[in-house]
């Protein structure tokens, strides 16, 4: 049983993801909880210009897949102006099930979790982004269609299909005296999506809660997203409710477009309206690490056969899909044991979905007793399907043997796709060069800054961050010819389907794209970057991959300089002048790319910052590489 009260201790070191520190036009990805139920996938996208930051959030409820499948188109979007932050899949949990919720409703929890509450660290991780945002999406399907009075069973007022749903019509947020005008930004949506809808029965309403009276007949929904975000954070907050009756799956979706692309031109964030991709589920192959060395791609339907005692670890699934994949290796794990190393004590099987529709499974069978032993071996005539582009014909190529793949291993310790089963060498012992065989350093590059490394030199690196392999500095004379430069745990894109083990130019997210099976010891915490010649290992340094935590911050208050310690509370007078100097990360960890929110919002980087102190209460938020460092308080005295 996977263990609810680490994933929420997690989640709250995390303290859910910053605003990307992505450049102009680029977009970032961070997964928290992988190989979880559930996982989550976050996506930041920058435009080429500044402008408003908005929150699309869906699959918050698991049975709801015009939301869904909506809010996934608008995470591959490029922007011109504003950012976004896009959530498709809340409760990946329930959506693999397709239920409203399997631990109640996750809707119903932003006031507060009950201790032990599974989806708790999903809610504090999804409160975070939405303190990173100007203003909040939730996207819904519905029953029926809303109408502010009475015609028939299906469209009356206790219906929510087709409406875009606030809490208020005007609201002004006591903390920052905001006017937040939602009846009349609502009313614009409507009216622009309405223009686009032919048939009447399916226009849009404007359904006003009005949750924040206390006459309101929708008391439940002030444990809404929405509601949280308006009355806690200050933002404009709306649900979009399609309906459930709409004739297709296809008209779910389109008119989620219509409704999101209307909020974002409202809010300034220029983008085109994604094109809906709804092409049949394939599963290419399933790529399997055995015992975190030899690694095997299966096809749909072939049987691996393992040595009792030996670990499994599904790393990657090939389909012409890229989210919304699950992994479940039935009676050894969970409902996702996607990049989850486990051993199976019995024959089972390895089932494969995208989103709550399986697309294939992969046997796991024992060798008989006289083979036990020897090598893991994939048996039976199966069908790789290829990863195609959306709508192009896929064919099937026959799968007889065994297909492997080198995640980054050393030149021999793997073989390249296609290679017969009986070709397969056993892993030989990487022969290790006397000295610095040659080399000088190593140089990449860490969120877009230069690092330098001698041989047998380690660096910390905050979890998060960029990571660039840039070339090998020789120590005299040319470096022999075939020489690669190799970051053990990696494989770069361009080589998924033959690892050279040259990574030079790839550039490696350092809490999504490391396999923690090739770290030292398996701990996911140091890497060795390599620089190999054949099987032979002339250099070698390290790199430890360290969540950043904050040490102190040092501020200037009425010309006295303080140090704050985290989480430490300093009382500092309201409309005082606090000047923010400087961050100091502990473990000897550098700064590389921080990030800045006092009270939930952020402010410029680049420091010092002079800021004013409000009468309340603000904890002022140090991010680096993805992560929450730590955080002091300031209290009004």
């Amino acid at each position: 049983m996977f263990k609810w009260g680490i994933l929420l201790f997690l989640a709250i070191l995390a303290c859910a993801a910053p605003l990307a520190s992505a450049a102009p036009g680029q977009r970032r990805h961070l997964v928290y909880f992988k190989g979880t139920p559930q996982e989550l996938d976050v996506y930041f996208i920058q435009g080429r210009s500044k402008g408003s930051t908005v929150m699309i959030l869906g699959g918050i409820q698991g049975d709801e897949p015009g939301g869904f499948l909506s809010a996934d188109l608008y995470a591959d979007l490029a922007l011109k102006k504003g950012s976004l932050i896009v959530v498709p899949r809340a409760n990946f949990r329930s959506i693999i099930h397709f239920r409203r919720g399997l631990e109640g409703d996750m809707n119903r929890k932003f006031d507060g979790v009950p201790a032990g509450d599974p989806e708790g660290a999903v809610v504090e991780v999804l409160k975070s982004l939405m303190a990173q945002s100007d203003a909040f999406l939730n996207l819904h399907d519905g029953s029926g269609f809303y109408r502010p009075v009475w015609e028939s069973e299906q469209a009356n007022p206790g219906r929510y299909g087709q409406c875009i749903i606030a809490d208020a019509d005007v609201y002004v947020h006591q903390p920052s005296g905001r006017r937040i005008e939602l009846e009349r930004q609502a009313l614009k949506v409507v009216e622009r999506v309405n223009r686009e809808i032919s048939d009447p029965r399916h226009k849009f309403h404007f359904f006003n809660m009005f949750t924040t009276r206390e006459d309101t007949r929708h008391r439940e929904q002030r444990k809404s997203a929405t509601y949280y975000a308006l009355t806690v954070l200050g933002i404009p907050a709306f649900g979009i409710e399609t309906s459930k009756n709409l004739p297709d799956l296809e008209s779910k979706i389109f008119q989620h477009n219509l409704a999101v692309n209307a909020f974002l031109d409202l809010f300034g964030v220029e983008v085109e309206l994604p094109r809906i991709v709804l092409d049949k589920p394939i599963l290419g192959y399933v790529v399997i690490s055995v015992n975190g060395a030899l690694t095997l791609a299966a096809a749909d339907g072939q049987t691996l056969l393992l040595t009792p005692g030996d670990t499994l670890e599904v790393v990657d699934v090939g389909s012409n899909y890229e989210r919304g994949l699950s992994v479940q290796v039935l009676g050894a794990g969970g409902l996702n044991d996607f990049r989850r190393p486990l051993a199976p004590r019995s024959p089972t099987d390895i089932v494969v979905r995208k989103d709550n529709a399986v697309l294939g499974r992969v046997h796991v069978d024992f060798l008989p007793e006289g083979e036990r032993g020897g090598p893991p071996l994939l048996v039976g005539e199966g069908k790789i399907r290829p990863s195609h582009a959306a709508g192009e014909a896929a064919g099937d190529i026959p799968a007889l043997a065994a297909l492997a793949l080198q995640p980054s291993l050393p030149s021999g310790e793997g073989v390249p796709v296609g290679r017969p089963l009986g070709e397969i060498p056993a892993s030989p012992a990487v022969a290790r060069a006397s000295g610095t065989g040659g080399i000088a350093a190593f140089l990449l590059e860490v969120d877009g800054r230069p690092m330098r490394l001698a041989p047998g030199e380690q660096a910390a690196v905050p979890l998060g961050a960029r990571l660039r392999l840039v070339d090998l500095e020789s120590a005299g004379g040319p470096l022999p010819s075939g020489v690669v430069m190799n970051l053990r745990g990696f494989v770069p894109a361009r080589h998924v389907s033959r690892n050279t083990g040259e990574d030079r130019g790839a550039v490696a997210d350092t809490s999504a794209d490391l396999l923690p099976s090739f770290s030292e010891g398996g701990k996911g915490e140091v890497y060795a970057v390599n620089a190999e010649l054949g099987r032979t290992i002339l250099a070698s340094c390290s790199l430890k991959i360290m969540r950043p935590v904050l040490e102190s911050v040092t501020v200037r208050v009425e010309g006295r300089t303080r140090t704050l310690r985290r989480g430490s509370r300093t009382h500092i007078p309201p409309g005082a002048a606090v000047e923010v100097l400087s961050a100091t990360l502990a473990g000897g960890l550098a700064p590389q790319n921080p990030r800045f929110t006092l009270g939930g919002r952020p402010f410029p980087s680049s420091l010092p910052q002079t800021l004013t102190m409000r009468g309340i209460a603000l904890n002022l938020a140090v991010h680096e590489g993805g992560h929450l460092a730590g955080k002091v308080t300031w209290v009004p005295w």
